[in-house]
């Protein structure tokens, strides 16, 4: 239930729409369910009128898609929205972390190994780290090096793809429950490229980390067309 201090702060339905991202992108709705507005308000406890704000606003972000007479429920990537939206990941997220080469202080690339030292620890306390945990630690990464590049226009237009992002992503981690290790050994080569201001390797580690990350979403989606063609051939 949300608090009422959180309400004071700020609009109900901005409140609601911060909840119900979260819970979108840590994964507790899944690709292809349905939201309910009953439900809604019996997990956040307040009116109608704010939750349907916050779904329109879900839905203009295409988190969400709206069915007529059927309702929303939580956006299903098509292979194609999901390579058209990681190769621009790909190459601005390559392009901050060029720029963050070069740009960077000593104390900012610090900051990423203390962040990437935090998750080892964690690991080494605990093998499992609770999903919404780790794809926040993961998040926090990256947008340290976007905030490290210096350059507000390349910061806007990925906060413009950010819902996508985040939304492959949770289908990644659910791909891939292993991952945290090789992410973190993935991290750990991208700042080794900063900390020797190598804007070419430092791009280089970063397009393959992202490229990487999705690799067995887009294996399972072509497998699962694959099978799709099949059994409508076998059906003619």
């Amino acid at each position: 239930m949300i608090t009422s201090g959180k309400l004071h702060k700020e609009t109900t339905s901005m409140v609601v729409y911060k909840h119900l991202y979260n819970l979108i992108v840590t994964g507790t709705f899944k690709p292809g369910e349905w939201i309910r507005e009953r439900q809604l308000k019996e997990i956040l406890g307040v009116s109608s009128t704010p939750i349907r704000e916050a779904l329109k606003m879900l839905v203009q972000e295409r988190l969400l898609e709206s069915i007529p007479h059927h309702g929303v429920r939580i956006k299903n990537l098509s292979m194609n929205e999901i390579e058209d939206i990681y190769e621009l990941r790909a190459e601005l997220e390559g392009l901050a972390a060029q720029l963050a080469a070069k740009r960077g202080t000593m104390t900012q690339f610090k900051k990423m190994d203390e962040l990437l030292n935090l998750i080892e620890r964690k690991l080494e306390e605990n093998s499992i780290i609770p999903d919404s945990e780790f794809l926040k630690f993961n998040n926090d990464f990256h947008d340290l090096i976007i905030e490290v590049s210096g350059n507000h226009a390349l910061k806007n237009t990925l906060s413009h793809i950010r819902a996508g992002i985040d939304l492959i992503r949770i289908m990644a981690w659910n791909n891939n429950k292993g991952r945290p290790y090789e992410t973190l050994k993935q991290h750990r080569l991208i700042v080794y490229a900063l900390k020797a201001r190598d804007p070419q390797l430092a791009r280089l580690r970063t397009q393959e980390h992202i490229w990487d990350s999705i690799k067995l979403v887009l294996q399972a989606g072509k497998e699962a067309n694959g099978r799709a063609i099949e059994n409508e051939t076998l059906s003619i």
